[in-house]
């Protein structure tokens, strides 16, 4: 393509100054087959730029230096610079950083052979224009190493994480098979050993009954206490299944696999996730995590089909989850006589967990006709970082005291003899102007449009009259800020794209000039001067692009990936928590259907025989009846564990009610049942 386009260009030029094409435009006959041969060797020696980039940089620099040196600019076209730009671009992208910056000092070097003219041939302006052309190729090909290593940290974080998602299915398998055994082993202390003990102790009594009727109390008081204590410990298993779900985990990565779970049922989530994400202790974990299923629940009853947006917020030392919901479609409503639930109970358990790990939540309808639900949680011993608040005060100190140092002192001060309330209000705006930059890493966003309006209102203020118009030039010299808050717009942005933000500064910063000059005493400009430099400040984007690109290259260095990357790992966390949460699932339904209404039934008949309402040797027949068929409904549990795609038990329980039929679990593997044989009549005359 590129020796095509040179080939093109060559005869298109020469048409176009109407010579011959036996001379190709006035060139000699040498220099065409040298320019067409330059391009050649560049544009082939592309071909092994992703294995060799050194070397092939190296290739297209010579070219481009030699045919540059010789040939005439008559002779030459754009290929062999975007053969340049290209290796380039490859050398960063496959290369060393010290090896790209190198190289972009080299094709920068090499810009004066471009027709540029040279200090000393005569030239008055040449000083200005070689310095002008170099400062610009210095950016563009400053621009093309950031883009080059930006592509390399993507390229590396994409191959990992297709890594991750090529393992998801391994992971999901380990994550069912160590969630069965933890289960299973939970299961066996805490119902194994003690039904198995009221089984034996029952059935040694009825054996001795007639010889020693003492016993039979004995064992009904012991089976009515440790069948309370199965109860109990089988109750607490099933309680804190929803809450180990976030146990351990931050909230980015426990609540994925809720917003993956209701996006299926069609309630269309968005989550963001902002700040640095940073482990949490458990109950601050599951306060978060709470909270957005608490919201999401109730944002699906009660505002079914409307879009919900969750947004996780890293700060300095707290947590912010807010949860969101628009307006709900005809016929639905949310309003604040039952907000998240009929009775507002979910509110009162949201407030309960959070306000005892020392957060607080905010609740009610939103403008826009919604709800939203904003909870803020305390980070223990997290605190703002040292180096950081260092380097924000030192940028806040630069963007600040030095305008008003160059503006009120030195030799030549800007704007002498100021009085007091004067120099005040101009500290005033410089700080009002610089302050948020101490929001750039939390919301840089939020600081990068507040920094724009605040240019906007100094410098309208400044042409239309309410403020001198002297004090543009402080203003001048403090727009520095808006560079570094737009670094950070690329390293802590949000996750959508954020390619606005330098045209968005460029045209605020050619509407502020054009206002400058607009509202300047010694000019004749009309408001027409406005449009003109905003027009103009577009221009000055690509001057910006570097800026943002290094805030780009800071978020992919610190490993935070694109939408893509979120996207894949929200997958992976959602399916390895639903492999765990379907795990959980069947062994609660399990022990609902037959182990909890065993033991219900044991400890009813156990503390009946007590009273006396029955008779003990019928009572303590039925304890010990009990005790062997929770111990079987366990034994059904855990073989059901060690086959794959097998429901849990749903056999009715006498007594206990019907139980509602799960869906098949998830495939499982082997796994050998820790709970003992049952044990045969003989074994228990023995014991």
């Amino acid at each position: 393509m590129l020796l095509t386009g040179h080939l093109l260009g060559l005869v298109l030029s020469g048409a176009l100054t109407g010579s011959a094409a036996v001379d190709f435009g006035g060139r000699s006959v040498w220099q065409v087959p040298l320019g067409v041969l330059a391009v050649a060797v560049a544009a082939a020696a592309l071909l092994w730029r992703r294995t060799a980039p050194v070397p092939v940089f190296g290739a297209a620099l010579v070219a481009d230096g030699v045919a540059e040196a010789l040939l005439p600019q008559a002779a030459l076209t754009p290929a062999l610079p975007c053969a340049l730009w290209v290796a380039l671009f490859s050398l960063a992208a496959h290369g060393t950083a010290r090896r790209a910056l190198g190289g972009a000092a080299l094709a920068t070097a090499v810009l004066p052979l471009h027709g540029i003219p040279v200090p000393g041939t005569g030239d008055d302006d040449a000083w200005g224009t070689l310095g002008d052309d170099l400062l610009a190729g210095a950016l563009l090909h400053l621009l093309i190493v950031l883009g080059g290593r930006l592509r390399r940290h993507r390229t590396a974080r994409r191959a990992q994480v297709l890594g991750r998602l090529a393992a998801v299915e391994r992971e999901r398998r380990a994550a069912a098979a160590a969630e069965r055994e933890r289960l299973a082993r939970d299961l066996h202390d805490a119902a194994g050993h003690h039904l198995t003990a009221v089984a034996v102790q029952g059935a040694a009594a009825l054996r001795l009954a007639d010889s020693h009727p003492e016993l039979a109390a004995e064992a009904l008081a012991a089976g009515a206490a440790t069948g309370r204590d199965v109860l109990d410990s089988l109750g607490r298993l099933v309680a804190v299944v929803g809450d180990e779900q976030a146990d351990g985990r931050a909230p980015h990565e426990s609540v994925p696999h809720l917003c993956a779970g209701l996006e299926r049922l069609g309630l269309p989530v968005t989550r963001t996730t902002e700040g640095r994400p940073r482990p949490l202790p458990g109950d601050t974990s599951v306060a978060a995590y709470r909270v957005v299923q608490e919201s999401l629940t109730n944002a699906m009853r009660y505002a079914a089909g409307a879009p919900v947006a969750v947004r996780l917020c890293y700060g300095d030392g707290e947590l912010t989850v807010t949860v969101v919901n628009e307006s709900p479609a005809a016929g639905l409503s949310v309003d604040g006589g039952a907000p998240l639930g009929g009775s507002g109970r979910g509110l009162v358990g949201m407030r309960e967990r959070v306000e005892g790990v020392g957060g607080a939540v905010r609740a009610g309808p939103t403008g826009s006709g919604g709800w939203g639900v904003e909870a803020v949680l305390p980070i223990p011993g997290a605190r703002p970082r040292i180096r950081a608040l260092a380097v924000d005060a030192g940028v806040f100190v630069l963007c600040t005291a030095l305008p008003l140092l160059l503006s009120c002192a030195g030799p030549d001060p800007l704007l002498p003899d100021l009085s007091a309330t004067q120099l005040a209000l101009l500290t005033a705006l410089l700080v009002a102007h610089a302050a948020p930059l101490f929001l750039r890493r939390r919301a840089p966003v939020t600081a990068l449009a507040a920094m724009m309006t605040a240019t906007l209102g100094w410098s309208a203020a400044a042409a239309l009259g309410p403020l001198p118009f002297d004090w543009l030039a402080p203003l001048a010299l403090a727009w520095t800020a808006e560079p570094v808050a737009l670094h950070a717009v690329g390293a802590y942005g949000p996750a959508r794209p954020t390619w606005p933000a330098p045209v968005a500064v460029g045209l605020v910063g050619g509407i502020a000039v054009g206002l400058a000059v607009a509202g300047d005493p010694g000019e004749s400009a009309g408001p027409g001067a406005v449009a003109l430099f905003a027009a103009l400040g577009l221009a000055t984007v690509p001057w910006l692009l570097p800026v943002w690109a290094l805030g780009l290259l800071t978020r992919a260095r610190r490993g935070d990936g694109g939408p893509w990357e979120r996207r894949v790992l929200d997958t992976v966390a959602a399916r390895v928590g639903e492999a765990v949460a379907g795990e959980r699932r069947r062994v609660a339904t399990g022990l609902h259907a037959t182990v909890v209404g065993h033991t219900a039934a044991l400890v009813r008949h156990a503390e009946a025989g007590l009273a006396g309402t029955a008779d003990a040797r019928t009572a303590l027949t039925e304890v010990t009846g009990g005790a062997r068929k929770a111990l079987a409904g366990l034994r059904e549990l855990l073989d059901g564990l060690e086959e794959p795609d097998v429901p849990a038990p749903v056999a009715p329980v006498p007594g206990a009610g019907p139980a509602a039929a799960p869906g098949p679990g998830p495939a499982l593997v082997s796994l050998p049942a820790p709970v003992d044989d049952d044990i045969p009549a003989k074994k228990e005359a023995d014991a």
